[in-house]
């Protein structure tokens, strides 16, 4: 189909106004949040419906045209992003339009949503209503629910709650050929056949585009205690963890850890932020216990602390006087992307691996790299409290970046090697995408990877959604 009849005719279902052809204002849907992969397509389109995105995935399968979706334009790998080439046009679908809240049933604690609400919406409405969405990340402000069920989004609170998995109660999508699979029952218990939903949660568009959701909301915290302590070692903070756990039990919400060098570059770049503790502290940790009654109970939290500083596991520690102060601890851990960023040019990785052998991968980790490289900034922080470590080597300064980008596959590969080597995984919660397909390929048992092209055949025989994506 020639270009000018494809944007007649995909005009035609969504209005000229959202379908985007202008290159100008393509652009902003064309690079992932790093700015290291960058796409082209001729289309971009905003649908306001499912029966919209029905149609336009139904023009696309039938003339051959890959269909990318796109969500808040958050990811990290690069699943979002379209190769439109001559021998196959691809073009986006951008579901930002589609960001309503339906409807909020209380009693079911749960809520069914657009594909395109963004995450923190989601948040202030559960509150709204006496609940608790319990998903949260850096992108929250921005990332829309859609990419975060198509990637299987994890974020702080996993150690408690889980990945987004674990709140996904249905869902709606568009299939390859733009029929619609409606299971939106927000039910706890359904043993009908196949839990087909799951076969789209972690998916990143590879198997149709979700429309809506039904996700389950969890009862609201009453209050918070929130601590940022700092340790001489990671072998330190894992004993840390184990003590919260055993003194907080299922009361211990996240446990995140950060090096020195994320605390510096905040420190550094975004200097609006408030440093509680001295930044040349080896590792800082934020520890949050939710608690279900109107008043913590402090003595037990002071104890805790007064006991972890004579243990000598702390070097020290503060313990949010505030919800200002709750918040100035998130916005360290939440920017601390944003800082790497303003240092420079890093291969960046998220790892996992089991809780125990977390300090000999980052000691390992880091010297291979420092063989490989030469000397520069590592910066380390993540989800200590589930094995989920976000890893990124920075450039060094003597070398050009054209030099160093070219290391990204053997770096990759060293990274994901030692993860591997301790039974982790080269990819905890971003997903895979573009950037890590051969990974995915080179790390796979062959029965898995047979199963899943056997699945993706099966539900979309002509390639049309997310082509070039995992596999």
């Amino acid at each position: 189909m020639h270009l000018e009849k494809l944007i007649a005719e995909m005009t035609a279902i969504t209005d000229a106004d959202r379908c985007i052809t202008h290159p100008d204002n393509i652009k902003t849907f064309l690079e992932d949040w790093r700015g290291n992969i960058k796409g082209e397509t001729p289309i971009v389109m905003l649908p306001i419906s499912t029966d919209e995105v029905s149609s336009i995935i139904k023009l696309c399968n039938t003339n051959n045209i890959g269909v990318i979706p796109q969500g808040g334009n958050t990811s990290l790998c690069g699943a979002n992003i379209p190769h439109s080439e001559n021998k196959r046009l691809e073009i986006v679908i951008n579901t930002s339009k589609m960001n309503k809240i339906i409807s909020t049933d209380i009693h079911n604690q749960s809520m069914i949503v657009e594909t395109g609400c963004i995450l923190t919406n989601i948040q202030d409405h559960a509150i709204e209503n006496g609940l608790f969405f319990p998903l949260s990340l850096s992108a929250e402000g921005s990332c829309q629910i859609g990419g975060n069920i198509s990637t299987n989004a994890g974020g702080v609170n996993v150690l408690s709650y889980g990945m987004t998995r674990e709140h996904v109660m249905g869902i709606e999508v568009v299939l390859p050929d733009g029929s619609i699979l409606n299971d939106l029952k927000g039910l706890r218990k359904d043993n009908t056949g196949y839990d087909l939903k799951q076969l789209f949660i972690g998916a990143e568009g590879t198997l149709g585009l979700i429309t809506k959701a039904c996700i389950k909301l969890s009862t609201l915290p009453k209050s918070y205690c929130s601590l940022m302590v700092a340790v001489k070692t990671v072998d330190y903070a894992i004993k840390v963890l184990k003590s919260s756990k055993n003194t907080f039990t299922d009361r211990l919400t996240a446990f995140e850890i950060m090096s020195s060098s994320c605390i510096k570059a905040v420190e550094k770049y975004l200097p609006n932020h408030r440093i509680p503790l001295d930044s040349s502290n080896p590792w800082h940790i934020i520890i949050e216990v939710s608690m279900h009654d109107n008043h913590p109970d402090n003595n037990q939290i002071l104890s805790y602390l007064e006991e972890e500083v004579q243990s000598n596991n702390l070097i020290d520690g503060v313990i949010a006087s505030s919800e200002t102060e709750r918040n100035d601890f998130w916005k360290i851990r939440h920017s601390i992307s944003e800082a790497e960023k303003h240092h420079g040019k890093g291969i960046a990785h998220d790892i996992s691996v089991p809780i125990k052998d977390i300090p000999i991968f980052i000691k390992k980790t880091i010297n291979k790299l420092e063989d490989l490289l030469g000397p520069s900034n590592v910066f380390v922080f993540g989800h200590l409290g589930d094995g989920n470590l976000h890893f990124t080597k920075s450039k060094p300064k003597t070398m050009e970046e054209d030099i160093f980008l070219e290391k990204s596959h053997a770096v990759n590969r060293l990274v994901h090697t030692i993860a591997e080597s301790y039974g982790g995984s080269f990819s905890a919660e971003h997903g895979i995408g573009s950037k890590l397909k051969d990974e995915l390929e080179f790390f796979s048992d062959e029965i898995k990877m047979t199963l899943m092209k056997a699945i993706k055949k099966t539900i979309d025989p002509n390639n049309t959604m997310n082509p070039n994506k995992l596999f």
